[in-house]
């Protein structure tokens, strides 16, 4: 604490010092200037227009710089999972686009242009979603926290903060999360109120990725690296392995790892979105569903507003789309089930 005082001091002196010696200097002078009042108001005057504009860019540039470290994951597993998942995605668009569907089509014929169109629509709703997700706030310390603890709120020793029903402290990004349902690895962030919708639908985009590659490389791996077998399969699964023992060339390798890589993306993401969609739909969070809670289930459709907003039928065309949440992330309807109700 000491070191940061003494840095924020060190660098305000610095501006202060600057910004006199420049108001010192005047290019011009006049019968008003030389008198001792005209100087020292010259002076006053451009030292405070040099901090509005000098100083004040200087701590602009540090905010930017924060909220950019913001966006690359601490823990070094979410790291690496971060620089994955963008290569990757890079890498099978352009294998996608530029190897694998000139092979089905003539390069600018019409069915050539919708297969680009569709390819980039996921592909740019996957980015979009992404960066939505990674830069949304999940935490309610724009809310102004209450200093009484509330019923149903419970307080956190970590951030020293109350905190509203639903919310839980991330021992990863080390704050609480308003309507916390998990830590993603690959966005090292935790998904939560305000950008599970984002969460959501980048994954239905992945999982049409996957679906869309693996229509494309049946045919195509098939031709490269023959009839679908074990030592196919092996090769696809193991592609290292079977490279180094030399049962496959360089251009092999890439292309079973690629091929390895959708089947398994196509696999991860359709048990993803079956666990998610079931907890959406019982108005639940993963937490939530451990415990075996379901006092917040307002029926699916309620239950679907309360994550992709009111308009949740039209919020999967694109992350900017308009569809307020219901709420801001502290207060949630309660449903109290019957007796005899399934729990």
């Amino acid at each position: 604490m000491g070191s940061m005082i003494l840095q924020k001091y060190t660098r305000g002196k610095k501006c202060f010092i600057a910004s006199w010696s420049l108001a010192s200097s005047s290019p011009t002078a006049t019968p008003y200037s030389q008198s001792f009042l005209g100087r020292t108001l010259e002076r006053l005057h451009r030292f405070f227009h040099f901090r509005a504009s000098g100083c004040q860019k200087t701590l602009i540039m540090e905010r930017k710089s924060r909220w950019f470290e913001g966006l690359i994951p601490r823990k070094p597993s979410d790291y690496a999972a971060f620089v994955f998942m963008i290569v990757m995605l890079w890498v099978i668009a352009i294998f996608e686009l530029f190897v694998v569907l000139p092979l089905y089509h003539a390069p600018f014929s019409t069915w050539y242009c919708i297969h680009v169109f569709c390819g980039l629509f996921l592909w740019l709703n996957v980015f979009a979603n992404f960066f939505m997700l990674i830069t949304t706030d999940t935490t309610g310390k724009n809310l102004g926290m209450p200093s009484v603890l509330k019923p149903g709120w419970s307080y956190c020793p970590y951030c020293q903060l109350n905190a509203p029903p639903r919310a839980h402290h991330c021992q990863v990004c080390n704050e609480c999360v308003l309507k916390r349902d998990h830590h993603c690895i690959f966005a090292g962030k935790c998904v939560g109120f305000r950008n599970y919708r984002y969460y959501m639908i980048l994954a239905l985009y992945l999982w049409l990725g996957a679906v869309y590659a693996n229509v494309f490389h049946h045919e195509y791996v098939t031709e490269e690296i023959g009839s679908f077998g074990f030592w196919t399969l092996l090769t696809l699964f193991t592609p290292i392995l079977m490279w180094f023992l030399g049962y496959t060339t360089v251009y092999g390798f890439f292309i079973s790892f690629m091929t390895g890589l959708s089947i398994f993306a196509l696999i991860l993401f359709s048990g993803l979105l079956f666990f998610q969609v079931g907890i959406i739909v019982r108005g639940q969070t993963s937490h939530e569903r451990k415990k075996k809670k379901r006092e917040y289930d307002l029926g699916w459709k309620q239950n679907f507003q309360e994550v992709f907003g009111d308009k949740w039928y039209l919020a999967w065309i694109w992350p900017t789309m308009s569809s307020p949440l219901p709420g801001d992330g502290t207060n949630y309807k309660k449903s109290y089930p019957q007796e005899g109700k399934d729990l």
